[in-house]
């Protein structure tokens, strides 16, 4: 959710690198053999570079018909802010399928025969970043603009545990990573706090509390603790030369096949 209140939002940001600097590429394996490379140079994936920007440039230099590596040097970023339903209503669309009555896409309510053979196949998608964080997920459009806690944050492992387990121990697509913080914020009582009213106040009607209702501050019910953090990180060599991870799963509460791939020149998986 915004500071203005407008709502849940997803931010697309793109960084702005100086301009190419032409390179030899016989220079670039003789200065750092087999990388990461400096701008200039050839590339074939994003890794492969220094900046983690690998794209086809038409800037001066040879091999410039070819993916070189954007320079270290960042000029500025843009950003674009975007309505989540906006956002969700445009991804659903462009995975939309090809069959007849497109009761395979990902927004359908119908079911359809498994690849297995067996009935009631549903096709869920989701997209996610590198750290596992959910950024599409059909259930977001059901949940209040004020549940923050229930859109934002929201991990692979809490919608699809079984997958995320998969992911992590058989494929070794994410990488766990275990850390303290000393400095964290915990919370008395869970579920999203709301004013007297009920619904959360906007910048305006809190400054107008705090002018009409005096100097003494609101309870709060957070507080300073230390906390056991554990994260995760992609992998992305475990895609394999395909590009793709293909599996299948079967829990107590579903079962099925699901596909994994990376989007291109961004950070996220669907």
């Amino acid at each position: 959710m915004d500071a203005a209140g407008v709502g849940k939002i997803i931010t697309i940001s793109q960084a702005l690198f100086e301009g190419m600097t032409p390179r030899n590429w016989s220079d670039c394996l003789e200065q750092h053999g087999d990388g990461p490379y400096p701008g200039g140079c050839l590339c074939l994936k994003d890794a492969d570079c220094k900046s983690r920007s690998c794209y086809v440039s038409p800037g001066p230099g040879p091999n410039k018909t070819k993916h070189r590596c954007a320079t270290e040097r960042v000029e500025g970023v843009t950003s674009l802010d975007i309505l989540y339903s906006d956002f969700h209503d445009k991804i659903m669309e462009i995975m939309k399928s090809s069959d007849a009555n497109s009761t395979r896409s990902c927004s359908s309510t119908s079911t359809y025969t498994c690849p297995n053979g067996e009935p009631g196949c549903r096709t869920r998608c989701y997209l996610f970043d590198t750290s596992a964080n959910m950024i599409v997920d059909p259930d977001f459009t059901l949940v209040k603009d004020i549940e923050v806690s229930k859109y934002s944050g929201v991990t692979m492992g809490k919608k699809e545990g079984e997958i995320m387990r998969e992911l992590i121990f058989k494929h070794g697509f994410f990488i766990r990573k275990d850390s303290v913080e000393f400095q964290g914020t915990c919370s008395i009582a869970g579920g999203q706090r709301v004013s007297l009213e009920g619904l959360p106040k906007n910048p305006e009607e809190q400054d107008n509390y705090y002018k009409t209702k005096g100097p003494i501050p609101k309870f709060s019910n957070d507080y300073g603790c230390i906390q056991d953090l554990v994260s995760f990180s992609v992998n992305r060599s475990a895609l394999g030369p395909s590009g793709m991870i293909t599996g299948n799963v079967t829990g107590p509460c579903m079962q099925g096949f699901y596909y994994v791939t990376a989007l291109p020149r961004t950070n996220l998986f669907c």
